[in-house]
């Protein structure tokens, strides 16, 4: 997992259980110290982590979930690599229907983003997307996905 851009650790259940762990780390978003978490997926042990943690992220950082703004108003952005091996990057939402306007904004550091109400997340709604990326490497169905052409 990443906070703010940089290398912080493997998630692991060492202090708490991991769903109360994803839920800590996107209760402390404040877009201030803290603006932003991500995890991504890598088959890996601590000792591995420990032994080279940048060499990690390279090979297996192109695929993330990472959330921004605060623990009451968060984005939660997914960039996977696709079946054609390009890597795309989305943002996910509740169901909604995803020709309707982008009539909120979300703040993450000095930028503000345009977003559909239905894209905003509490730290307590986004926790379960979290936990499911963390176990399955995916988003649960349902759940809308605007693809981002520009990033």
């Amino acid at each position: 997992m990443k906070s703010n851009g940089s290398v912080s650790s493997v998630l692991n259940d060492t202090f708490r259980p991991l769903p109360d762990q994803v839920r800590r780390s996107l209760g402390l978003l404040d877009n201030d110290d803290h603006f932003a978490w991500l995890v991504f997926s890598a088959p890996i042990d601590d000792q591995t982590w420990r032994a080279g943690p940048q060499s990690v992220i390279d090979e297996y950082g192109n695929s993330y979930l990472q959330a921004g703004g605060t623990a009451e108003k968060m984005s939660v952005e997914l960039r996977r690599r696709e079946d054609d091996g390009e890597c795309r990057f989305y943002i996910v939402g509740r169901d909604h229907d995803l020709t309707e306007p982008l009539t909120e904004t979300i703040d993450v550091q000095a930028a503000h983003e345009p977003r559909h109400p239905a894209e905003l997340f509490t730290a307590d709604q986004a926790a379960p997307v979290f936990m499911h990326y963390v176990e399955h490497q995916t988003v649960t169905d349902g759940y809308a996905l605007r693809l981002i052409a520009d990033m």
